[in-house]
């Protein structure tokens, strides 16, 4: 999650929906947490949940032949790229 001051911010065109919105945040809920708890009840447009679901399975599967003690430090990279002055080899 990103702070709040880089977050894009939601413009509510609807004087219907601001009215609404206000309504249910006077239980102490933020505006966020009130339109994300509206988004997971919606249905997700067909086919995006399952092009998601291929992608991360891939993605793990990816990962997981990688070797865990294999994975360079960024020192070590540092060191191997750049010599002791901070020039490129």
């Amino acid at each position: 999650m990103q702070p709040r001051r880089k977050q894009t911010p939601i413009t509510i065109r609807s004087d219907r929906a601001a009215a609404r919105l206000k309504l249910l945040t006077s239980d102490g809920r933020s505006q966020a947490e009130v339109i994300e708890e509206a988004l997971e009840r919606l249905p997700a447009p067909a086919g995006v949940n399952e092009d998601q679901s291929r992608w991360l399975a891939e993605l793990d599967a990816l990962i997981a032949r990688v070797p865990k003690d294999s994975v360079m430090s960024m020192k070590d990279f540092d060191r191997l790229e750049y010599d002791e002055n901070g020039d490129p080899r």
